[in-house]
């Protein structure tokens, strides 16, 4: 994967963004850890263990065949194994969500790194919004959940490029209503991105 922390702390924002704006839940960041839910329960999170560390964890509800490592600490396959103790803080945060944990992986300031696996983790990066083409699927889809216009594809390319810096004029082109229904309260996006700007991916 070629995201860094910092890239999906601002994919996170974008899609924060566009949830508030719509009226849909969305998770807000925490001092430890971004959660972010789709369809079916899947989820991924960015996890923060400090010094230029993160995890990023996840669950597939299709793919994902190593469910129950981290659900109320049912026996599972063992996605931590000799890697380094803080990897441990991913299996926390799912059991902390009552989640099953499918894939985890661990940035150690320069790249990426999991424990291989027999089975599938369950984790693509198109299907999360882990890229710049996943966001712009998850945001075409909540526009269409929402009766919104389709939205304009240089739109939404400018808006994800503004990522956490985003404004209100970002979201008015990509969520376009012009009979004024649904509403779309793009200050409340603003303000979703906002709660990212001062985050330190880890």
């Amino acid at each position: 994967m070629d995201a860094t922390p910092e890239d999906i702390v601002s994919l996170l924002a974008v899609d924060a963004a566009v949830r508030a704006a719509v009226g849909l839940e969305h998770h807000r960041p925490t001092a430890n850890a971004l959660h972010w839910t789709g369809d079916e329960d899947m989820w991924m999170a960015l996890v923060r263990p400090g010094d230029s560390r993160a995890l990023l964890a996840g669950w597939h509800h299709e793919f994902s065949l190593t469910e129950g490592s981290g659900r109320g600490g049912e026996a599972g396959t063992d996605l931590v194994g000799d890697a380094p103790g803080w990897w441990r803080r991913g299996v926390e945060h799912a059991r902390s969500h009552d989640a099953y944990l499918g894939f985890l992986y661990g940035w150690d300031g320069a790249r990426w790194w999991r424990l291989d696996q027999p089975v599938d983790d369950g984790f693509d990066p198109e299907l999360f919004p882990a890229t710049p083409l996943a966001l712009r699927d998850i945001i075409d889809g909540l526009a269409d959940a929402t009766l919104l216009d389709a939205p304009d594809p240089a739109a939404v390319t400018e808006l994800i490029a503004a990522g956490t810096a985003l404004t209100a004029d970002h979201l008015t082109a990509v969520l376009r209503s012009p009979d004024g229904w649904p509403e779309v309260d793009v200050e409340a996006g603003v303000r979703a991105a906002g709660e990212y700007r001062t985050l330190v991916p880890a």
